[in-house]
């Protein structure tokens, strides 16, 4: 962390990608520090009072959700330990088990008095640490929750966390109409997130990830879900973790388990959801991935593994390549991407005009234009997010490729003979003449005639157009 840790990585970037690449990330990542000012406000008690009577009522209906909180821990320090445990004592809603499981060398005593002095923590020591997969396996094969949260043993919970889980599995299973929330339809439940550190004596909170709603092609390029995240308890049970991916283990599991569903049924059908508030604290510290990064290079290579694995169980051919920022990562379709994805309906590129800056190609429903004049040389913020492949709204007909069974329906809305503009980079006047504004109309169009089959739409800025 601080300066010095700050020039460490940018030199490592420069060996990685080259000084001009370097330069861009060290800019636009101080920009980011200057502009940013994020403040974590935590919830009064009147809040957190007011959602405790809001659970005993539903309580007293037998109507909550059992949730499990699997942590594994290893000679986890007494002042971490004690804080995760008790932001998980701290929660609004009650209805919830910790499962510790504890393969440190010598049995942790902390944890062991929290288990005797409250009943919903349930400590158990592992014979043997066979990594953080494994032990994490053994605390879920103790786990009885209807859903399973995974949190790591030096990490945070605000204290509405399960509460605030718990209203998306109520009011999934109200839509539904259903009873049992070993029925509930939703597989995978994520929040957003941010990170602290201790500075002597204060606590700050930085670089809110607010995350966006599920997105496939967006969690091919990196494990934006993290944390916090729960999965339905008969799934995880299933899967499990593997430790062959130690490392990217959590992205693993939720890569299978979104694949399961998102690859095969429409739009996923609602059985992914995202909460956009921050529900996880993650620390950081000097041992911690998410101060430093490259102090585990293994698990961006496990990542890697882990896009490819699940690409080759879905039966999808594609070669999956490291990004510059480190945990990101692209996927190359072969022969091409309508061929491999069957979910997919049409795909777009990036709009570049000639001072280098982005000038359009991905839109959103108001025909805001995402992106719109950052400097190709920069990757969009912390989540990298101008340069990574993503669902999304809307492409572009300057730079789009689509299926075969949406030319007539093209055609008609455009008025022009459909061209393949995403794999042919030749030049193009069918359009000119017409508006910007009139244009982003035509491609809102043609995308809603994609959506309507219930058929994704992607955009892949490392396919660049200049206009």
């Amino acid at each position: 962390m601080g300066i010095k840790n700050a020039v460490i990585k940018t030199i490592t970037y420069a060996k990685r990608n080259g000084v001009e690449a370097a330069f861009f990330a060290a800019l636009e990542k101080s920009s980011l520090r200057a502009s940013e000012n994020y403040e974590f406000h935590s919830l009064s008690e009147d809040v957190l009072k007011e959602q405790n009577l809001e659970y005993r009522r539903f309580a007293e209906e037998g109507e909550t959700v059992n949730f499990s909180i699997v942590v594994p821990i290893y000679n986890t320090p007494s002042d971490y330990l004690k804080e995760m445990i008790e932001s998980v004592i701290a929660q609004s809603y009650a209805n919830w088990e910790l499962v510790l499981a504890d393969a440190s060398p010598e049995a942790l005593t902390l944890a062991e008095e929290y288990a005797k002095n409250d009943p919903r923590i349930k400590y158990h020591r592992l014979e043997e640490n066979a990594g953080i997969s494994e032990n994490t396996n053994r605390a879920i094969e103790f786990a009885r929750g209807d859903y399973i949260g995974l949190l790591d043993h030096d990490d945070l919970l605000t204290p509405d966390a399960l509460y605030e889980v718990f209203r998306v599995i109520k009011k999934s299973m109200k839509q539904n109409h259903l009873s049992g929330y070993k029925n509930c339809p939703i597989r995978l439940i994520y929040s957003d997130e941010d990170k602290f550190e201790d500075d002597n004596g204060k606590r700050r909170f930085y670089e809110h990830h607010a995350k966006p709603s599920f997105n496939m092609d967006y969690l091919f390029s990196n494990n934006y879900i993290c944390h916090f995240t729960v999965v339905r308890g008969d799934i995880i049970k299933r899967l499990k973790l593997r430790s062959k991916f130690d490392g990217a283990q959590d992205f693993d599991l939720f890569l299978r388990t979104s694949c399961e569903a998102a690859l095969s049924i429409d739009m996923a059908s609602g059985q992914m959801a995202h909460i956009g508030k921050v529900l996880y604290h993650w620390r950081c510290h000097s041992e911690s991935t998410a101060a430093n990064p490259a102090s585990k290079m293994y698990a961006y290579e496990a990542g890697l593994h882990a896009i490819e694995s699940a690409l080759n169980d879905a039966k999808i051919e594609a070669e999956v390549s490291n990004l510059p920022h480190l945990g990101f990562y692209r996927v190359d379709y072969k022969p091409d991407i309508l061929t491999c994805r069957k979910d997919i309906g049409c795909v777009g590129g990036k709009l570049v005009d000639d001072k280098k800056k982005i000038a359009g190609g991905i839109y959103e429903k108001d025909k805001t234009a995402l992106y719109k004049g950052l400097l190709i040389g920069y990757s969009g913020g912390l989540q990298h997010r101008a340069v990574v492949q993503q669902d999304c709204y809307a492409v572009d007909i300057r730079c789009m490729a689509i299926r075969p069974e949406f030319i007539g329906a093209y055609e008609e809305i455009t008025g022009r003979k459909y061209i393949d503009t995403f794999n042919d980079n030749a030049a193009d006047d069918r359009f000119a003449g017409l508006s910007e504004e009139e244009i982003i109309e035509l491609s809102l169009r043609v995308c809603d005639e994609v959506r309507k089959r219930g058929l994704r739409i992607m955009w892949d800025p490392q396919v660049v157009k200049r206009i």
